[in-house]
Formats: C-alpha cells, structure tokens, sequence
C-alpha cells in the first residue's frame, strides 16, 4: 500500500499578478491505496473536506513511493468526474 496526492485540473484559468495565465491545477489531499485509479475513487467517495464537484475536470494522484510513472498520471492517466458519477 502507498500513499497517493490526489490532484485535480479545475474549470477556470489561475491568473497570475503579471497577467500571465495558466492552467488551475490543485491538489486535494491525500489517499493511502493499492493504485492510483482506486486513490482517486476512494477520495472522491470520501472527500477531505467539501468540494464543488462541477467546478473539477479530472482528477489523478501520484504515489508519494517509487513508482516510473509518477509524473505522467496526470497527463496519461485522468480520471474525469463525469466517470465517476456513474
């Protein structure tokens, strides 16, 4: 069993004090688990604290542990919530 950061890219842009704009991306907590897929169902059934589901796109989570795909789950391996109210 690892622990996961769980990670989510939300509705909305994040405007910096330049003017520059970039993509909104958040993290949400953590998840002990198996597996990065079954990491972001147990969050998203059990949540840290209230979260707006609407105002997410995907969510994916890192293992904190050894593992080669870390840092492409978000890219590679998104969860989208739509999926996950079914």
């Amino acid at each position: 069993m690892s622990t996961y950061l769980i990670m989510a890219a939300m509705k909305g842009d994040f405007l910096a004090k330049s003017g520059n704009i970039y993509n909104n991306f958040q993290m949400l907590g953590y998840v002990d688990s198996n597996a990065h897929d079954e990491a972001v169902k147990i969050f998203f059934n059990n949540p840290q604290f209230p979260i707006d589901w609407q105002d997410v796109i995907y969510i994916w989570a890192e293992s904190l542990g050894g593992d080669d795909k870390n840092g492409h789950y978000g890219e590679l391996d998104k969860i989208y919530v739509e999926d996950l109210n079914n």
